[in-house]
C-alpha cells in the first residue's frame, strides 16, 4: 500500500479549513456552503494540499449527502453540488501539475456525525451510497467512506462499493482519549472482522484523537489490511452531540502545533500504519510537516 516503500500522504481538513479562512459555520452551510458562493476557496484549499506534499485529495462532499441536503431544504442543488465538488478537486490537481495525486471521495455518514439511530433503512442507506459513488465516479480514484460510527454504515458503505472495481477505503470513528470502541458503541475488532468479507484496500482511524488512532492500530494491524488513521485537533466529540449546533459545540486543541502532531503520526509509522493524514483541525501546514516526517523520518 505504501508508494516508493513510504506511507501515502492524505490532506487534511477542508471543512475547518473552509471554517478557519471565513467560510460559513452553520449547519447546512459548513464546508457546503463554499460550493456555490465561493468556489475558487475550495479550490484553493485542495491547490494547498497538493503544494504541502499530500498524496490524496477528499472531495468537499462531507455535507453534500441526500438526506443531509434534505434536511435543509437544499434536496434540489443535491447532484449539482455533489458533481461541483469533485471538479474542484480535480481542477486543483489539474492546476497544481504535480504527477501522483489521486482523488478520494468523502462519503459520510448520510444523516448526521457521530450517531448510532437512524431514520434511513439499511436499503435506503446502501442506496444513496451508490448513488454518490455513481455521482462522483468520473473524478475520482478512491471510494473513502470515513467518520462511520456504526457497522450499520460500514457494510451499507462496503456493498455500495463491492464491484465496482475502484479502490475501497474504510475509515471508522472510535472514542476519544484512547478508545478502541466505535462512536456508536461497537467493538472495533467484531466490526472488522465483518470488513474484512468485502476485502477493502484499507482500513483507517479518522476523526478521533491521535491516541485513540494510535491504540486501534493493532486491531487493524490484525486484519492483514493495510491500515493507517488521521486525528482530529478537538479536545473531544462531546457526549451530548448535536450535529445542526454546528462547529460552534467543539473545542480546538492548542497543543496540537503541526510538530507535536507530526510526533503522534509518527507512532503510528512506527507501528505499521501505511496511510496517514489529518482531520478536522489539521491544515496545510500540518501536511507538510508530515511530508517531511515521510520523506526524511524526522
Amino acid at each position: 500500500m505504501a508508494r516508493n516503500g513510504k506511507p501515502i500522504l492524505l490532506d487534511g481538513g477542508m471543512g475547518q479549513e473552509i471554517y478557519n479562512r471565513g467560510g460559513k459555520g452553520g449547519y447546512g452551510e459548513w464546508a457546503v456552503a463554499a460550493l456555490y458562493e465561493d468556489p475558487d476557496l475550495v479550490r484553493e484549499i485542495h491547490r494547498d494540499y497538493i503544494v504541502a506534499g499530500a498524496d490524496v485529495l477528499t472531495t468537499n462532499t462531507y455535507g453534500t449527502t441526500r438526506a443531509r441536503m434534505k434536511a435543509v431544504g437544499m434536496e434540489d442543488r443535491f447532484e449539482t453540488l455533489v458533481q461541483t465538488a469533485g471538479q474542484l478537486a480535480c481542477d486543483a490537481r489539474e492546476k497544481a501539475g504535480r504527477d501522483g495525486v489521486r482523488i478520494a471521495t468523502s462519503l459520510p455518514p448520510l444523516e448526521a456525525s457521530y450517531v448510532s439511530e437512524f431514520e434511513l433503512s439499511y436499503e435506503e442507506t446502501e442506496e444513496q451510497f451508490a448513488e454518490m459513488m455513481d455521482l462522483l465516479d468520473p473524478y475520482v480514484d478512491i471510494y473513502l467512506g470515513e467518520t462511520l460510527s456504526t457497522s450499520f454504515e460500514a457494510r451499507a458503505f462496503l456493498e455500495a462499493a463491492k464491484g465496482r472495481g475502484k479502490t475501497t477505503w474504510l475509515a471508522l470513528t472510535l472514542v476519544d482519549h484512547g478508545g478502541t470502541d466505535l462512536r456508536g458503541g461497537e467493538k472495533l475488532g467484531e466490526l472488522v472482522s465483518q470488513a474484512r468479507d468485502y476485502a477493502p484496500d484499507a482500513l483507517l482511524i479518522n476523526c478521533c484523537t491521535p491516541d485513540s488512532v494510535y491504540a486501534a492500530l493493532p486491531v487493524l494491524q490484525a486484519s492483514g489490511i493495510p491500515f493507517g488513521g488521521y486525528a482530529n485537533g478537538f479536545v473531544e466529540i462531546p457526549a451530548a452531540w448535536e450535529e445542526r449546533g454546528g462547529v460552534v459545540q467543539l473545542e480546538t486543541r492548542t497543543d496540537l502545533s503541526p510538530e507535536v502532531y507530526a510526533g503522534e503520526v509518527k507512532r503510528w509509522i512506527e507501528a505499521g500504519a501505511s496511510i496517514v493524514g489529518g482531520c478536522c483541525e489539521t491544515s496545510p501546514a500540518h501536511i507538510a510537516r508530515l511530508r517531511q516526517l515521510i520523506d526524511c523520518g524526522e
